[in-house]
């Protein structure tokens, strides 16, 4: 417990545990998350924030990073800029750890639905986070809502506060009700812990293989409709967004090929203000009927 009386912001991040002392602002609740990970982490961030002494309303961080062996100290920055300089330490360590221990991450959502590991792949703003999160508001488990890590046939969820956009609203006015943590971005953001959702997801599950990859593919003015995908076709798609994220693209083929050699793909294209959900639920019953 600090000095104001709350409590310090402690948080795993699979091989990095997050530790955030000193004064807590709301905009570094993001870094916090209950999700609890598959194994202990072997690398720690921790982040103290005092007041800056120049300038009022405004605050200083020192970040020791026991992975890099490091520690910096940044002065001035108001509660956003604090919050993103601790999760930007925490995720290079993780990626750096990830790498390491030769695991991929894919820029998708990961969600178990009624025992269907379900994938959802899709570039920025393709609505990977309001399909994941309409499923989980129907009793799934929603594990990570925009990064994956995989290696052989095991995959696991990037833990972290899911992030909601105006829009997403629009589309699933039920989240409202639930505990969100507002974010000054403009456009405005708001983040919320998946452990508050219906299902909350569950540690024994979280590293296992995928049953399904679930593609996002754009919107149609047809009904939405759910395609089988080549598998060389996914592991192009996947390949390309990776790459983004890892400069090892052997290893990243190699993930992806071993992933897909075991996994269902589909394209999902949908109807203009549809989520999709009830057609990834068809899809998710044939895969239980066929014991997939």
């Amino acid at each position: 417990m600090n000095a104001q009386g709350a409590e310090d912001i402690r948080a795993h991040y699979l091989w990095v545990d997050a530790v955030v002392t000193g004064v807590l602002m709301p905009e570094v609740g993001v870094v916090e998350h209950k999700v609890a990970s598959p194994w202990s982490a072997e690398h720690r961030v921790n982040a103290h924030i005092m007041p800056d002494e120049s300038c009022p309303d405004r605050w200083d961080v020192t970040i020791d990073s026991t992975m890099e062996a490091a520690e910096e100290t940044l002065t001035g920055l108001d509660g956003l800029h604090i919050a993103e300089s601790i999760y930007r330490t925490v995720h290079r360590d993780v990626m750096s750890a990830a790498h390491t221990e030769q695991w991929t991450r894919l820029h998708a959502a990961l969600v178990d639905c009624g025992g269907v590991r379900v994938a959802i792949a899709g570039h920025s703003g393709a609505g990977k986070t309001t399909l994941a999160l309409a499923l989980a508001l129907r009793g799934a488990q929603l594990h990570s809502d925009e990064g994956i890590f995989i290696r052989g046939q095991d995959a696991v969820g990037l833990p972290r506060r899911i992030h909601i956009k105006t829009g997403t609203f629009d589309v699933l006015p039920e989240i409202r009700a639930l505990d969100l943590l507002p974010l000054p971005y403009e456009p405005p953001v708001w983040a919320l812990d998946p452990t508050t959702l219906p299902n909350p997801p569950a540690s024994a599950s979280a590293a296992r293989g995928i049953d399904v990859l679930l593609i996002l593919d754009g919107w149609g003015e047809t009904k939405t409709s759910i395609q089988p995908m080549p598998t060389a076709v996914a592991l192009r798609s996947l390949a390309e967004q990776s790459a983004l994220w890892s400069d090892d693209h052997g290893l990243t083929l190699r993930n992806i090929a071993t992933l897909l050699s075991n996994t269902a793909c589909y394209s999902l294209t949908r109807h203009h203000a549809d989520t999709g959900v009830a057609s990834v639920d068809e899809l998710v019953a044939s895969c239980v009927t066929r014991g997939t």
